[in-house]
């Protein structure tokens, strides 16, 4: 009772919006380090194993983890949703790895990323908190992208690349084809350049170490640009969109943007039902064409992946397909089939279904869903790269924010009703004294 009469004075209100805005930032900044730290900490401890301390395949596991305890902690609300479904998730999880000889946490970890970091893009409070987000990672990734670009050889001396990946188990000495360098191995377009081949054969990898998550980073830029319509300066970031992508020479990154934009037009023309479709449908259409053309030869280009990938489909078992194969190939050129042997496809088609019919504040929502599904959809065709946390973790962010996102009618209508001012206790006792003495007036005439 107190509480409700406290609340109704202005000054108590205003104190108690203030407090909450100041929690609301902190949580803000505590985010924000966090999708930054999961967007460079490989960048990081990449800069320690060549010049402190030795790195392995632990650090990484530890320091992985530890980012998402944080954000975990993060995402935590009032809202039973989160709890109910990482309940239903780890159980689902935790059963069919019960039916396979080794324990894979890895498969666990890949689809707990997407959800924790979804549930607290939920919580922002305005869609250009997000936008702030976004920008951050820009900056960085620009920052370190024309650093590597421009002053190369002081920047391997700083960041040894491919030592660092020998350290953590991914890959082997003799995987290095180029000589004398320590950049990724996918790092030199031997055969030139595809954009501005006066730049030479280097393609930057700024934070992400490697230039294919880049030219990723920079289709989800444009993918950002796209949707937020209302942002400011906006063009600015579907411009570096692009120059990321030329950095990283990512023709893929270029492909993903084209498809972009036609999924803008068609994203309020085409129904959820059938963005809901489209994995399965690309699923589909990669498995025929792996069982008419099994011989086909694979090449550097679109198309070579595209066969390649359609091969690594045809490994799929019965037991791969519900995630209960012992013996996982290596399905990493296949986001898909990787997917499915992972988490197998009763998870999978879960997962994505509360992706794409999530509850959303606005009709936006679904313009971000329509160019998600098309982004999510064109990278998992040829790479499971879409859940490296260095990308992921801003991404569901973005993802989260967009479905929370108010519409431009409701908050001008809240802002209306807002601004509209009350009257004041003079005002009211006038108005009433004004309307007796009228009344008076009346039966005098009378």
């Amino acid at each position: 009772m107190l509480y409700s009469q406290l609340s109704d004075r202005p000054a108590f209100a205003g104190t108690l919006q203030d407090i909450e805005e100041r929690r609301y930032q902190l949580w803000l900044k505590a985010v924000s380090a966090v999708v930054i730290a999961t967007l460079t900490f490989n960048f990081l401890l990449a800069v320690f194993n060549t010049n402190l301390i030795g790195i392995s395949e632990s650090h990484v596991i530890l320091t992985e983890l530890a980012l998402i305890g944080c954000a975990l902690l993060l995402a935590m609300s009032r809202n039973p949703a989160l709890y109910v479904i990482l309940a239903l998730y780890l159980s689902y999880m935790a059963f069919i790895l019960a039916l396979r000889p080794e324990l894979d946490l890895k498969a666990i970890r890949d689809f707990l990323i997407p959800i924790i970091f979804y549930f607290i893009g939920r919580k922002f409070q305005r869609i250009e908190d997000a936008d702030r987000l976004v920008w951050t990672c820009t900056f960085i990734v620009l920052a370190i992208g024309f650093f590597e670009f421009l002053f190369l050889d002081l920047y391997t001396q700083v960041v040894d690349i491919f030592g660092y990946y020998v350290a953590r188990g991914t890959l082997e000495i003799d995987d290095n084809f180029i000589e004398g360098s320590n950049l990724f191995v996918s790092s030199t377009r031997v055969g030139g350049r595809n954009f501005f081949d006066f730049l030479g054969q280097i393609r930057a990898s700024s934070v992400f170490l490697e230039p294919v998550t880049m030219g990723n980073f920079g289709a989800f830029l444009c993918l950002w640009a796209l949707f937020r319509k209302g942002m400011h300066h906006r063009i600015l970031l579907l411009v570096l969109a692009f120059v990321v992508i030329v950095l990283a020479d990512a023709r893929f990154g270029m492909f993903v943007c084209f498809f972009l934009f036609v999924a803008a037009g068609a994203a309020y023309l085409v129904p959820r039902f059938l963005w809901w479709c489209l994995p399965p449908l690309i699923v589909f259409a990669l498995a025929v064409f792996g069982g008419l053309f099994p011989d086909l030869p694979w090449a550097d280009n679109f198309i070579g992946r595209l066969i390649h990938a359609s091969h690594l489909q045809q490994l799929i078992t019965l037991d791969a397909l519900f995630g209960l194969q012992p013996d996982v190939p290596f399905l990493a050129d296949n986001g898909f089939a990787y997917s499915i042997v992972k988490c197998g496809i009763i998870g999978l088609l879960a997962l994505w279904t509360l992706f794409v019919f999530a509850p959303s504040n606005s009709p936006q929502a679904l313009h971000f869903k329509a160019l998600a599904v098309v982004y999510i959809s064109l990278l998992m065709t040829v790479s499971n790269s879409f859940y490296s946390i260095k990308l992921a973790a801003l991404f569901w962010v973005a993802a989260g924010a967009a479905d929370i996102m108010k519409s431009s009618t409701t908050i001008t209508r809240r802002q209306d009703v807002t601004a509209k001012p009350r009257p004041s206790n003079h005002e009211t006792r006038s108005f009433w004294s004004t309307r007796e003495q009228n009344r008076q007036s009346l039966r005098a005439r009378v």
